[in-house]
Parts: structure tokens; sequence; C-alpha cells
């Protein structure tokens, strides 16, 4: 095996130690001065030494945010905002760690390079610490160390045990009392003769969708928002978050596999099947209630609501050049009531920019009145582009399903229908009407 990670350069090696020495000097000065920016990650090779069988670890300490992720035998997540607190408190933990004499230090470049077969037998990590620049002069305003040992370091396991001991516990304290969305859920199982999967995420536009896959059968449809609520007290309520990381094979072939992602980049991943030790503890109980949620999402089991009566199933209407651009969409969904339809407008990617609301049969009939006025249908297929490159302006897209069948698709680029802009002006304030008491 090539060692050529154990033996650096006799110049560069004697510079990395006068570095490391006044830095650690720098660090004892500073237990007072806040760290801008610190990022250590570590990747263990199959058959390096692993200490606890950790696999990785990654954090990553910014001004105003923090993400930590450790990998196997405890996989776990978590990026949320901060105040600089964090980074205070860091500080002296920082301060009072030995970061001289690492054996294996390489450039990050090096690092990087090392062949995929030696890596397997070496732990790869890179340290860079950035300090805010109302620091002493006596501070380095950075601190970068990159290495490759075989996982038994000392210092370095040193180092990375304070690490955990220091950022767990603000990681704990943070859950409690960080917001955070849930952004995705997937669910499969499946056996010799059936196939089973649900699909919850949310598009662009901030519309909840729910798909179901049954065999080759498949249902989609926007479903109600605080659907989410549900599943959040589904995961307290069962400990789902407990186990996280579970995983067991099915050698029958009648397996499943549930996975759940939240903004904060912390997830839920459980993988089993229905056989002896296939389950984590008490799961049977929240598979039942979990599917029974998205059932009933897509189908509510009374229905009390019926949709309102129109000619229109969907619209979609954007308008782009603009500063943030604007989008404006009518589509139904499933409540816990029947149908509905439902009126949303975004404005960029700004998720704070999103409004909507639930239309009645009044606001459809002025808005089928307004796409009457304007001769909507004969829209139809028009394909607006200028003689000559414009390289700004304003374009449009509009999609229309009616109920009967037909449809209407018309876009264009600084070429528009006669009334496009006296329909734009007139859909903007029909919109308005519902959507600003919504503020």
């Amino acid at each position: 095996m090539t060692t050529f990670y154990r033996i650096p350069i006799l110049l560069p090696a004697l510079l990395m130690v006068f570095m490391i020495a006044l830095s650690s000097k720098a660090f004892s000065q500073s237990r007072e001065n806040s760290v801008q920016y610190f990022q250590y990650w570590v990747e263990y090779g199959e058959k390096a030494q692993q200490p606890g069988g950790l696999h990785r670890m990654n954090v990553n300490l910014m001004r105003n945010s923090l993400y930590f992720s450790l990998g196997q035998p405890m996989p776990m997540q978590f990026q949320c905002q901060t105040d600089g607190t964090i980074n205070r408190a860091f500080m002296p933990v920082l301060a009072a760690l030995d970061l001289a004499g690492w054996p294996g230090q390489l450039s990050k470049d090096a690092v990087y390079a090392l062949p995929e077969d030696e890596r397997a037998s070496l732990c790869r990590w890179s340290l860079t610490v950035v300090f805010e620049p109302e620091s002493p002069k006596a501070v380095p305003r950075e601190l970068r160390l990159c290495g490759a040992d075989n996982g038994s370091s000392p210092k370095r396991l040193a180092f990375e045990a304070a690490l955990q001991g220091f950022f767990l516990p603000q990681i704990e304290a943070l859950r409690a009392s960080t917001p955070r969305r849930l952004e995705s859920l997937y669910w499969r199982e499946k056996s010799a003769d059936s196939r089973t999967a649900y699909t919850l995420n949310t598009d662009e536009d901030g519309v909840l969708t729910l798909e179901q896959r049954l065999g080759k059968k498949k249902l989609r449809m926007a479903v109600r928002p605080d659907i989410t609520k549900d599943l959040e007290a589904l995961i307290r309520d069962f400990s789902l978050e407990k186990r996280h990381g579970f995983k067991a094979v099915s050698e029958q072939g009648n397996a499943f596999t549930l996975q759940i992602t939240f903004d904060t980049r912390q997830s839920i991943e459980i993988s089993g099947h229905d056989g002896p030790e296939g389950m984590p503890p008490d799961f049977g109980p929240a598979r039942a209630a979990l599917l029974r949620l998205l059932d009933e999402a897509l189908k509510p089991p009374v229905m009390s609501r019926t949709l309102p009566q129109t000619t229109l199933e969907e619209l979609f209407f954007s308008v782009s050049g603009m500063a943030l651009g604007e989008r404006i969409r009518l589509y139904e969904r499933m409540g816990k009531d029947g149908p509905v339809m439902v009126l949303s407008r975004g404005i960029g990617n700004d998720s704070e920019n999103h409004k909507e609301a639930v239309v009645d049969t009044s606001f459809l009939s002025a808005l089928e009145a307004v796409l009457e006025k304007h001769g909507i249908r004969g829209w139809n297929g028009f394909r607006g582009r200028p003689m000559m490159q414009v390289l700004d302006g304003e374009g449009f897209s509009l999609s229309i399903r009616f109920r009967d069948g037909s449809t209407v698709a018309a876009s264009g680029e600084n070429r528009f229908p006669d009334t496009y802009k006296d329909f734009r002006i007139e859909l903007n304030e029909l919109a308005n009407t519902v959507l600003d008491k919504q503020e």
C-alpha cells in the first residue's frame, strides 16, 4: 500500500507544525472571542479503526446557522438557524482542545486525491476555523487542517468526542425550541404478489400532494395542508424518531420502507418486514395509524361537502420576467369533509409570499365570467414569440382544464393575445377579493 500520507515533504511539514503551535497558543488566548465559521468533517473507511462504529461526522457552524450530522451506527441530521449564542459558547471548548501534532496531515487536495483502494483503510478528516473580524490581532483569522490516518489518532479522537459532547446537548435543546416543517413522506410495502406506495410532498407553489400507487393503479391528489400536523402527532405519539435507523432485511419479500424528511434536515428512516424481529417495538400500531391517515386524506370516511358547481377543474396562470414572477392557481383539494376548490398565489420562491383560500360558487362564477369576457377559449394554441431576440420583458403561461374534458394552453414572450393586459388585471383583482382576507 502506498504510504505517502505518512511522510510529508519536510518544508510544508515544518510550516504546518509552526502554524499549529501558533494557532494552539492563539486559541488559549481567545476564550472570549467568537467563531465566525467552524467546519469539521471526518469519514472512516470500511477497514479503518472506527470508534464506536462511527462511519462519518460533519459539523458546520456559521454565524446564523448550524448543521450537524452523524453516520452509522446512530445516523442523524439536524439543521437550524441560530443567533450566535452557540458560537460564543463553543469558543472555550475549542480553546481547550489540543490541535497540535495530529498525525497524517496533508493538503486538502492530497486528501481528496487519495486513491479509492487506499481510502477503505483510512480515516480522512478536514478542519476549518474562521474567527470573527473583531478578534485580537494576535489570533489568526483562519486555521485549516486536513489529513488521513488509520483511525486511531488519540488527539483527533478526543477532539471528535469533545465535539459530540458539546453539540449533541445543544441540538437536543434546539430541537425542542426550533419549529420544523415536514417536507416529504414516502411509504412502500411489497410482497410476492402486491405493491403499495404513498408519496407526500410539496410542489413549488406550496401545494401538498399525495400520490397512492396500488400495483399499476395510481391516484394523485392535492390534500389538506394540516395533514402534516396529524403526521407530526403520529410521530410523537408512537416515538418514531427513536426508531430512526432501524433496518431489517426480509427474506420472504414482504418488506416495508418509511422515509420522512423535514426542513431542518432531520429525517426518519425505518425499514423492515412482517417476519420475526422485522419491526421496531410497537411499530405495528403506528403502521396501521399511518396507512389509515393517508387513506383518509385521499378519501375521508364521511364526506359532508360536495364541490361547488363550476365548469372549471384546474387553472394555472404564471407571469415571468418580473422581479419575482407570479403564479395563480385554481385546483381541487381533498379536505376533511370532502373536496374543495382552492385558489393560491405565489410570488417568487419565498413561502412567505404564498397565499391560498378555499373559494365558493360565487367566486367561481365570477372567474368563469372573466374567462368568458376575454374569450380565453380562443387563446388555445397561442404561442407568442418576438420577431427579434429580446433579453428582457415579460412572458406568460396559461393552462386550463374544464370538467367537460376540454383544455386551453397558451404562452408568450413579449407577444400576447389582444385582451391579455385587461385579463391579467381583472384576474388579479378577483384573486385579491379572497386572498387579501387571509392576511
